[in-house]
């Protein structure tokens, strides 16, 4: 049998370290990890903490988001009167030494010396790593543990926990994610209108082009669209003018039944400053809770947004109808209205329908392959049409060579006209 205290590093004292954590993250040449400062700080003071391991890289912009966002909840935690046994290193994936150090000068904790290649790599073989950023959140006695999950799965998927719940999150333990899941039920189950959009504090919403109040008492009974978005992301600037058309012909199209009022947006900004927030509503013919209103982040964790643009679709009831109103905007158009699922069911059959008419093959001026009809069932599924750069689902037209896909509806009447050539090819 191995001997486990083969090679193992020592203390001062000549004692042979044996801990989870110090086997985890220290080698035979390194008793240490580096700190902000520069120090180094010994493997055996993390033991007894909560340590949570951020597999991350300066090359990849997801990672420099997520890790701006950790390192405010980090600092909230060391600034508290409780001091709490937390740390977090960093397991680098930069790509040399200079990404390294420009990445890491910004953080706040420890970290794996960029030269220790055999430690990051077996980190990252041990949790099983296979995207970043990544976040394994440990606690004390189970670093040592390779399935640290079964019951615990969710802290292996940390960065989803901070996305979810932020600082509410620690100690990151399956006790405490019960506890806010549980909470996360009993809201959604009394979820109303006005306790989505109203505090204390405000009772209203801000009409279109923000110069005036709308009470959400007044929203109450219709369906509600809750749009996330701001003026820095490109997405969001292209789909909202598809999404003010819809709206404006759901509104038409309701003013003709005398049911004006049955719908409305709100817009959930995430702009950066005022100035960007009042340029990009000003083209909105819809309502907007104010810039950096604290339900902003309290929405965002409650329907668990981590993209936007993202249109929530609340009912008349007050419940959720769907959290995915884009994708059915793009889809379905005016027609998507009101979102329920039965609606949604009636699209599908008529899509279905509709599909039975198309060819199966077409050639596509705006690619050199030829494009096969595919759907959910035999290819398809969620797709980025490269014509209109929106999302799409059910069927598609796809390049079997290299993956392009595009709407059916992006698909001109010349180009389905090519498909009597392919035929009889």
């Amino acid at each position: 049998m191995k001997d486990d205290t083969q090679d193992a590093p020592v203390n001062n004292n000549g004692e042979v370290f044996t801990s989870s954590m110090f086997s985890l993250l220290a080698s035979k040449d390194r008793d240490f990890l580096l700190s902000p400062t520069g120090s180094q700080v010994k493997v055996s003071d993390l033991e007894g903490k909560i340590v949570g391991l951020l597999f991350a890289a300066n090359w990849y912009p997801p990672c420099r988001g997520f890790t701006q966002m950790l390192i405010g909840i980090y600092q909230e935690l060391k600034n508290s009167s409780s001091d709490p046994q937390f740390e977090i290193v960093y397991v680098s994936s930069d790509e040399d030494l200079d990404a390294f150090n420009s990445f890491y000068g910004n953080m706040p904790w420890l970290a794996v010396p960029f030269s220790d290649l055999e430690t990051k790599k077996a980190l990252n073989r041990k949790y099983e790593v296979e995207g970043i950023p990544c976040l394994i959140m440990l606690q004390p006695g189970e670093s040592n543990n390779k399935d640290y999950d079964g019951d615990n799965a969710a802290l292996r998927n940390g960065v989803e926990l901070i996305y979810r719940y932020g600082i509410q999150a620690y100690p990151f333990s399956k006790e405490k994610l019960e506890k806010l899941q549980e909470a996360e039920r009993e809201k959604r189950d009394n979820q109303t209108l006005t306790n989505l959009l109203a505090n204390h504090h405000r009772d209203y919403v801000l009409s279109h082009g923000g110069l005036g109040k709308v009470p959400v008492a007044s929203l109450v009974g219709k369906t509600i669209g809750l749009y996330f978005s701001a003026a820095w992301c490109v997405p969001c600037v292209h789909f909202t003018p598809k999404l003010i058309s819809i709206y404006q012909k759901i509104k038409q199209e309701l003013a003709e039944k005398g049911e004006d009022e049955g719908f409305e947006i709100v817009l959930i900004s995430s702009d950066r400053d005022q100035a960007s927030f009042d340029s990009y509503y000003s083209t909105m013919p819809w309502l907007a809770l104010p810039f950096k209103d604290p339900e902003i982040k309290n929405l965002a964790r409650h329907f668990d947004v981590q993209g936007i643009p993202c249109l929530v679709i609340i009912g008349p009831d007050g419940k959720t109808i769907t959290l995915h109103g884009r994708n059915l905007i793009n889809l379905y158009q005016e027609n998507a209205y009101p979102f329920t699922d039965a609606k949604v069911e009636m699209l599908e059959k008529q899509l279905e329908e509709e599909a039975k008419d198309l060819p199966r093959f077409v050639c596509h001026e705006g690619h050199r392959h030829d494009l096969n009809l595919v759907s959910d069932g035999n290819g398809g599924g969620p797709f980025i049409c490269c014509v209109c750069d929106e999302q799409g689902s059910s069927w598609a037209y796809q390049c079997l060579e290299c993956g392009y896909e595009v709407h059916p509806k992006c698909v001109t009447s010349v180009d389905r006209d090519n498909n009597v050539l392919m035929e009889g090819r």
